[in-house]
């Protein structure tokens, strides 16, 4: 199975609002800041990963 890549920038043209459980939340941000450190700059950021998410399971999907 290919292996998940977060992008740097998603584009986002449509709103959307969603409740995440806890854990799951804290986990992506994690991931999201890990990503992040020792850069001058914020290139990845918790949208950029739920898109990412996103079109790689649709990508995967039986």
């Amino acid at each position: 199975m290919e292996k998940f890549v977060m992008k740097k920038s998603a584009e986002a043209n449509i709103y959307k609002s969603i409740r995440f459980p806890v854990e799951i939340n804290e986990a992506i941000n994690d991931i999201v800041n890990k990503a992040n450190e020792g850069k001058n700059k914020k290139e990845y950021s918790f949208n950029g990963f739920v898109i990412s998410a996103c079109e790689f399971a649709l990508k995967h999907m039986k």
